[in-house]
C-alpha cells in the first residue's frame, strides 16, 4: 500500500504544481524578494565556481549584507541548481514540487510510524501537506514553509523519546537539525510545544525515567553537533557585534470569529481547512484515549495562541516577541488537529470499506484533495491574471519592491528594487538610525574628502570592489557593511579598516587611483564546524544502519 499511497501523493503534488506553473508567472508578495535574492546570489556564486555564500555581493543592492551567515539557506541549493537547467519561473515551481512531495512523504511515514495505519497516514499526509496555511507559505514565506516539512518527524521524535521507543532518540536529533537548517524561529516555536509535552509527561506519568532523560539529552547533544554550521556564525560574528535582527514584536493577531469563518472559505491563507475546523467542533465526541485528548488540547491551544485573546501584551520585552506573527502557530494547530482527523475518519472508513473499495476510496480522496487544493490556489492564479508585471527601475533604487507579477523576461527586475522585508536584517544597528543612512547604502554612496560619491561596484563571489580616485590621502567610507571577519585590500594588498558611523567599511587611501576590495573570510572555526557536522551525520548514518540490522534480528 505504501507505493500506492506515495503514487497518489505524487499525483496531487504534480497536479497542483502544474496548475500553478502553467501560469508561467510568479506573484512577488510578502517575503518573496528576500528569498529570491538569496537564491539568486547562491546561483550566481555557484556559476562562478564558489560553493559557499557568506555576504550579498550581487544582490541586496551590493551592500554585503550577511543574511547568509545568520539565516540558514542549505535547502535553497536545489532551487539554485535547478536554475542551471530551467528558466527562473520553472526552476521555482520545480523546487516547489520537490518540497511539497518531500512534505507529503515525511508526513506519511511519520504518521505510519505513530499510528501503524496506512489509510490514516495517507489521509494525514494529504490534509497536512495541502492545508491552506501551508499553501500560503509556499507562495513566499519559504523559511517557515521548509520548516513545516519536518514538523511531523520532529513531533514523532518527541513522542518516541517521552512515551514510545526511547531507542529511537535519533528521530528527534535528525528532525530537530532539519528544522534548524530551515528556519531558526521554527526551532523556538517547536521548543515551546516540546516543553509543554515534557510537562504533560511529568504530570501524567508522575515523573520520567532516567533512560528517557538520557535519550532526550543524547538527541539534543547530537542535534547540536549536526547543526554546528548554523550555530557557530552567531558566536563568531553576531554576539557582541551590535548587529540587528528581525524586529521582535507581536504585530498581528486574529480574532476567533475570523479564524472560524475564514476557515470555511476555499482560499489559501491564514486559516485552517474546514476539515480541521470540523475536527475542533466534533472531536471531543469520539476521543477515547488520553493520548488523543492531549493532542486535541495541543491543537486547541495552538489555535488560541493565534488569537488576540491570548495575553500577548504580557510577552513584551521577552523572547516570545520573536514570534512576530501569531499565525505561525497555525502550522502546529494543523499538525495536531490533522492527526485526530486522520485517525477518526480512517477508523470510520475502514469499518465500511474493504478490498477494491479501499483502493477506489483512496483514489477518490486524492482527487478530492487535489480539487480542494486547486480551489484554494485559484485565487492566486486569478491574481496572476490581473496584477501588472513588475516594471524596471534603476539599479540603485530606494523604492520597495511592489507586489507585482514576475515572468521569465522580467524576473531580474525585482533585484533592482529595495527588498521589502529583510533588506537591512543582520546589519549593524548604526546603519539603521536614519532613512538617509539606509538609502545611502542602497544608492551605492561613498564619502571621500567631505564629498558624496556614487560608485559602481565590481562584483565577484563574496567580494565587492570599487575604483576610488582621491586627490590626497584620505579615508573613504564605502557602501559595504563591515563584519567581524570582513577583509579589505587596497590595490591588491591587505589593508586595515574600521567601521564607520553607517556600520560600513572605512579605509585610508593614498593619493591617486585606488582599487578597494571588500570581502569576507569565514573563521577557521566555521570550517571546523562543517567538518564536525559532516562527521556527525556520517556517524549517525552508520549507527542507524547497525541499529536497523540489530533491530531486524
Amino acid at each position: 500500500m505504501n507505493l500506492l499511497y506515495l503514487g497518489l501523493l505524487l499525483f496531487v503534488t504534480l497536479l497542483t504544481t502544474l496548475y500553478l506553473a502553467s501560469s508561467k508567472a510568479i506573484f512577488a508578495f510578502s517575503d518573496w524578494t528576500f528569498h529570491a535574492a538569496r537564491v539568486e546570489e547562491i546561483y550566481l556564486n555557484l556559476k562562478s565556481g564558489s560553493f559557499f555564500t557568506f555576504i550579498a555581493a550581487r544582490t541586496f543592492h551590493n551592500t554585503g549584507a550577511a543574511s547568509f551567515l545568520f539565516y540558514p539557506y542549505i535547502f535553497f541549493y536545489p532551487w539554485a541548481f535547478l536554475r542551471f537547467i530551467l528558466s527562473p519561473v520553472n526552476a521555482f515551481y520545480a523546487w516547489y514540487a520537490l518540497v511539497t512531495f518531500a512534505t507529503a512523504t515525511i508526513s506519511y511515514f511519520s504518521m505510519k510510524a505513530y499510528s501503524k495505519k496506512s489509510l490514516a497516514s495517507f489521509i494525514f499526509s494529504l490534509v497536512y501537506t495541502f492545508a491552506p496555511y501551508r499553501l500560503y507559505l509556499g507562495g513566499a514565506v519559504f523559511g517557515e514553509y521548509l520548516a513545516v516539512t519536518f514538523l511531523p518527524l520532529l513531533f514523532l521524535g518527541i513522542y518516541e523519546v517521552l512515551w514510545g521507543d526511547k531507542k529511537k532518540w535519533y528521530l528527534l536529533a535528525i528532525s530537530g537539525a532539519l528544522v534548524a537548517y530551515a528556519h531558526i524561529l521554527s526551532v523556538f516555536l517547536s521548543l515551546e510545544f516540546a516543553v509543554i509535552l515534557f510537562i504533560i509527561k511529568l504530570i501524567t506519568s508522575r515523573g520520567i525515567s532516567k533512560d528517557r532523560i538520557k535519550s532526550l539529552l543524547l538527541s539534543a547533544g547530537v542535534c547540536v553537533f549536526l547543526v554546528l554550521p548554523v550555530i557557530v556564525p552567531f558566536f563568531t560574528d553576531f554576539i557582541g557585534q551590535g548587529l540587528s535582527s528581525a524586529k521582535p514584536s507581536i504585530s498581528y493577531t486574529m480574532g476567533p470569529r475570523y479564524l472560524l469563518l475564514n476557515s470555511f472559505s476555499a482560499q489559501k491563507g491564514w486559516k485552517l481547512s474546514f476539515m480541521l475546523m470540523l475536527t475542533i467542533l466534533t472531536a471531543w465526541a469520539f476521543i477515547k484515549s488520553r493520548r488523543n485528548w492531549i493532542i486535541y488540547g495541543l491543537g486547541l491551544f495552538a489555535c488560541f495562541l493565534t488569537t488576540r485573546y491570548f495575553p500577548w501584551k504580557l510577552t513584551a520585552g521577552t523572547p516570545f516577541e520573536m514570534v512576530q506573527l501569531t499565525a505561525r502557530y497555525l502550522s502546529y494547530a494543523s499538525l495536531f488537529l490533522t492527526i485526530l482527523f486522520a485517525l477518526g475518519s480512517s477508523s470510520v472508513l475502514e469499518e465500511h470499506v474493504t478490498g477494491r473499495k479501499k483502493l477506489a476510496l483512496s483514489c477518490s480522496l486524492a482527487v478530492f484533495m487535489a480539487l480542494f487544493s486547486l480551489s484554494s490556489l485559484s485565487v492566486y492564479r486569478d491574481t496572476l491574471k490581473h496584477v501588472q508585471d513588475m516594471p524596471k527601475t534603476s539599479a540603485n533604487s530606494t523604492q520597495p519592491a511592489p507586489f507585482k507579477r514576475l515572468r521569465d523576461y522580467n524576473y531580474y527586475n525585482q533585484f533592482n528594487y529595495k527588498i521589502l522585508f529583510g533588506a537591512f536584517d543582520y546589519m549593524p544597528k548604526s546603519s539603521l538610525t536614519s532613512v538617509q543612512k539606509q538609502n545611502s547604502l542602497l544608492m551605492h554612496q561613498a564619502y571621500l574628502n567631505g564629498k558624496t560619491l556614487t560608485l559602481s561596484p565590481l562584483i565577484k563571489a563574496n567580494q565587492i570592489s570599487y575604483q576610488v580616485k582621491s586627490e590626497k590621502a584620505a579615508d573613504v567610507d564605502l557602501p559595504v557593511i563591515a563584519y567581524k571577519h570582513t577583509t579589505v585590500s587596497v590595490n591588491g594588498q591587505k589593508h586595515a579598516f574600521r567601521r564607520g558611523n553607517r556600520g560600513t567599511v572605512v579605509v585610508g587611501l593614498k593619493r591617486g587611483q585606488n582599487t578597494v576590495t571588500v570581502g569576507y573570510k569565514a573563521s577557521p572555526v566555521f570550517y571546523l564546524s562543517i567538518f564536525i557536522s559532516i562527521l556527525s551525520w556520517l556517524a549517525l548514518l552508520i549507527y542507524l544502519v547497525k541499529f536497523k540490522a540489530k533491530y531486524a534480528q
